[in-house]
């Protein structure tokens, strides 16, 4: 499903040049649930980004479904990700004037400005069913400035989940969650992975990883 050989990334600050993935080669199979590890500042966020076409590494190479991303333009790029892969960023981005479930939708109607009837409807049921699994459905019409840290997060999973993506990429995914909200939210990738989704995920969290298939550390 993935494969990546001498990938590489560095950024420049005032205090210089920071290599922060250096000749970085692996391959994930499908159906594989790894969790990429590593200290502070050793890539993980940037490998995932990378490999999500966020971002574009220095050198190397990386093909995702075999899909050579780095051969891709931007638009091509863009409907590629939408359609292959989930990615479950750090980072609390919502649309704050769309409803919870609104946000979930979302990615589903992109590139499909006038869909039908029951293809909304469709989108619908598989949104507040995904808001069920992470056990939010009752928040699906609040908006999400008013949700807890820990229930955005999961909103943000859902939202990640809605076009049924073969990767899922997931920085962070338990930071902000109980511990059983922890186990919940695991037990579900590894279901879907079982299921031959591909789930790399970026953790510190041993629970977290206790489920995963092998490790990849930085």
């Amino acid at each position: 499903m993935i494969h990546a050989a001498n990938l590489s990334k560095s950024f420049f600050t005032p205090r210089g040049r920071i290599d922060v993935l250096k000749n970085l080669s692996f391959s994930i199979p499908d159906g594989s649930f790894i969790g990429i590890t590593g200290k502070s500042g050793a890539g993980k966020s940037t490998l995932l980004s990378i490999i999500a076409g966020l971002q574009k590494p220095d050198n190397g190479e990386l093909t995702v479904n075999e899909t050579n991303l780095l051969a891709l333009n931007d638009k091509n790029l863009s409907a590629f990700r939408n359609k292959n892969i989930g990615f479950i960023s750090q980072e609390q981005s919502f649309l704050e004037n769309l409803s919870v479930l609104d946000n979930v939708r979302l990615p589903a109607f992109i590139g499909n400005s006038s869909p039908s009837e029951n293809r909304i409807q469709e989108i619908t049921e598989n949104a507040i069913s995904l808001l069920e699994d992470f056990n939010i459905a009752h928040l699906a019409q609040n908006n999400p400035v008013t949700l807890s840290g820990g229930e955005n997060h999961r909103v943000l999973i859902a939202r990640a989940l809605i076009n049924n993506p073969s990767v899922i990429l997931a920085d962070e995914p338990t930071d902000s969650v109980d511990i059983e909200q922890t186990k919940s939210i695991i037990r579900i990738f590894r279901l879907l992975a079982d299921k031959g989704k591909t789930i790399l995920i970026a953790s510190h969290n041993g629970e977290a990883l206790k489920l995963c298939d092998r490790e990849i550390r930085l």
